[in-house]
């Protein structure tokens, strides 16, 4: 085919098979992707824009084969461009109204959270090209405070070293890379070169590669050199990277295989020695590596490493080498929360470990997948003899407040009442409960329900069951509820959990339901929350 106009019309099926479609020229392999081409009942269309192919003549090879038939245009549909983002109304069924997600296509681990020193930067896992997993790319959007968000258009695509996995992101203040340019910083990109997942990579091996950008993120361009880090085994991947004042170095933490990790060290994040290997059990890829201080004391200071299920362990740094101090911890309980990353370079004036994960609950009938969970601060706070991990929403999440309603009951029995008749909107709802030492009961909203166990103190929802910590009859716990389910936050923060389901807004009055024992004291925090994609 002859590329005369700006865009191939791609039109993709909700439902249909993935297909790789190739582009050649003569024999070079020049485009490629993966995506569900539905030709005969396509749910919407994508328009792929080649305007770099104008004129030339390219080969189209589809797997498996069909019926397809090139149609290309010079203009296309607001929001309907690969890779671009905008014509979106966020008004979905089942779009989350609190948390990011992409306008449209695929969407996994967060990556390459930074604060510039004006704007925070989240890139992200996306798939421009459908609400499926693939084509993996790095999205960007950008935001003032960690709520609302600004899309940009893929800050990353795939090359002939591998398509684009996780990472992370710092900026190069002391221009120890040498990359920074008129003496502005720049903001340097780690990922992962995903060898041999592309027909372009075929052959080659995972990597750690560097991105970089010298104009406040616009744009970036990939490091000559790259990788920077060799194949070392398996699909060695996820760079997280980290300035360690104890040794005088940065630190780059990469998942090797199994639940083993490997801790790197460089003074000019271009050349990388191995500095020692870790094991986090019951855990794999993703590592995450940041200091906090116990309680706020910043004599206290200890460095947390964790990996993708939020398995994590407390140590220092001595002797040149990570030494964990205490016996690993779980924070995360569920299934829909993945991958967490914390920013790198929010300045000491703020002094917060933000940090995002993936909510892992797909939307069925969008074009766009999946979202991230509430940003959160991380504390160390002492409960019983040791230093837990602790997280919880961020202070901004107050500014989406729409109204607060305040509850305290005594003295409620066996039996079930309506709470408090909830607006169709994303709830803050936060409870401070006492009971006989053999309560049960549970709260409902949107079609789902939490039920707690005073006797075992724990709390459940889905399946999942969460330590509410703290003394037993004694329990606090915040509850966010959305389009796509529960976050829950148990105790101080030490134990967290999100759910998913696909809420059901008719059902939205809060209900209680004593089934054993009493709830001698409830009181609760309301809140309805306005939109993060919406100005009124």
């Amino acid at each position: 085919m002859k590329v005369e106009k700006r865009y191939l019309i791609l039109p993709i099926g909700y439902e249909a098979r993935g297909k790789k479609l190739c582009l050649y020229r003569g024999g070079e392999l020049v485009a490629e992707a993966d995506l569900p081409l539905d030709t005969v009942c396509p749910d919407y269309e994508l328009y792929w824009d080649l305007s770099a192919r104008l004129g030339e003549e390219l080969c189209l090879e589809i797997e498996p084969e069909i019926d397809f038939v090139p149609r290309f245009a010079d203009e296309a549909p607001e929001g309907s461009v690969v890779g671009k983002p905008g014509g979106v109304s966020f008004d979905e069924k089942y779009r989350p109204q609190t948390r990011f997600s992409p306008q449209k296509g695929w969407m996994n681990d967060p990556n390459g959270l930074v604060y510039d020193g004006e704007r925070y930067h989240l890139f992200f896992q996306h798939n421009p090209f459908s609400h499926r997993w693939s084509n993996m790319h790095w999205g960007h959007a950008v935001s003032d405070d960690l709520l609302h968000w600004e899309e940009k258009e893929p800050a990353l695509s795939p090359d002939a070293l591998g398509t684009i996995y996780s990472g992370s992101a710092v900026m190069d203040r002391e221009n120890r890379s040498g990359l920074g340019k008129d003496g502005k910083a720049a903001m340097l990109l780690f990922y992962t070169a995903a060898g041999g997942t592309s027909r372009r990579s075929k052959g080659a091996r995972f990597t750690q590669c560097l991105a970089y950008s010298t104009d406040g993120g616009k744009t970036f361009k990939k490091y000559p050199g790259n990788p920077v880090v060799s194949h070392r085994e398996a699909e060695n991947r996820d760079p997280k990277v980290i300035y360690v004042p104890e040794i005088s170095a940065y630190v780059m933490a990469i998942y090797l295989d199994g639940n083993r990790y490997a801790l790197l060290r460089s003074e000019n994040f271009l050349d990388w020695t191995f500095l020692q290997e870790l094991t986090l059990p019951d855990d794999a890829e993703c590592p995450d590596l940041y200091p906090l201080s116990w309680d706020g004391d910043p004599s206290a200071r200890y460095w947390v490493f964790s990996g993708a299920s939020d398995r994590y362990v407390i140590g220092s740094f001595s002797e040149g080498v990570f030494r964990p101090l205490f016996e690993t911890g779980r924070l995360h309980y569920g299934r829909n929360s993945y991958a967490a990353q914390t920013f790198s370079d929010i300045p000491a004036s703020d002094g917060r470990r933000i940090r995002l994960s993936w909510n892992t609950m797909q939307t069925p009938g969008t074009r766009f997948c999946c979202s991230l969970c509430t940003p959160c601060e991380m504390r160390l706070k002492k409960i019983g003899e040791r230093p837990v991990l602790t997280a919880w929403p961020i202070r901004e999440m107050r500014s989406l407040f729409l109204a607060e309603e305040k509850l305290a009951l005594q003295n409620i029995g066996v039996g079930k009442r309506t709470l408090s008749r909830r607006a169709a909107k994303p709830q803050w709802m936060e409870f401070e409960v006492e009971t006989t030492s053999d309560a049960l009961f549970s709260l409902s909203l949107f079609g789902e329900r939490v039920e707690v166990n005073a006797a075992e103190n724990t709390l459940s929802c889905l399946g999942t069951v969460l330590p509410l910590g703290g003394m037993a009859g004694k329990m606090h716990f915040l509850l966010l509820a959305d389009a796509t389910g529960f976050e829950i936050f148990a105790g101080q923060g030490e134990a967290f959990s999100s759910l998913g389901f696909l809420a059901d807004e008719s059902l939205s009055s809060l209900t209680l339901d004593v089934r054993c024992g009493a709830v001698e004291s409830l009181r609760a925090s309301l809140a309805s929350l306005s939109s993060v994609w919406h100005t009124t």
